[in-house]
């Protein structure tokens, strides 16, 4: 398989998104780039450090993970006031993304730059046919040994 895809249909994706709003809304969207000898993906992670990040890769599943904590404190009634409205996203999040098969771990290159999160994957090269050549088992003869014929002569008494 040469695409990158999620390894769930958007729907799901986005079924799981609205059941899990309160609990985890940061979600970041990314973008994916397809070229013959790359894939680039690019994510949307504002306000996060290269500490905040997690990126495996085990077998052919790329699984990013972070999470962008809450930047206030809760105030209470500390006399300060309480929230109003917090539309800007925030907890963990898990991206899992299916890369082609056999791609390598010194094949990905990861990046932040202005909050975004860029991963470029060299594609893996495509196995030529390799020819097998067939081995005949070498029948060796063996020398003709040497015998001796003796001659008897026998006598008559």
């Amino acid at each position: 398989m040469s695409m990158l895809m999620e390894p769930f249909a958007l729907w799901q994706r986005d079924l799981g998104r609205f059941l899990t709003r309160g609990a985890t809304g940061f979600f970041p969207p990314a973008d994916i780039l397809v070229t013959d000898e790359d894939v680039t993906v690019h994510l949307d992670v504002p306000g996060l450090r290269k500490e905040d990040i997690e990126i495996d890769l085990q077998h052919d599943v790329l699984t990013i993970r972070g999470e962008r904590p809450l930047p206030y404190e809760d105030e209470g009634d500390g006399g300060r006031g309480t929230w109003r409205r917090i539309e800007r996203p925030f907890g963990s999040f898990e991206r899992v993304l299916r890369v082609p098969h056999g791609l390598e771990e010194d094949a990905i290159e990861a990046s932040l730059h202005d909050g975004v999160l860029t991963l470029r994957m060299r594609k893996p090269q495509p196995r030529e046919p390799h020819r097998i050549e067939v081995k005949a088992e070498e029948v060796v003869e063996a020398a003709p040994t040497s015998r001796r014929t003796r001659t008897r002569t026998r006598t008559r008494r």
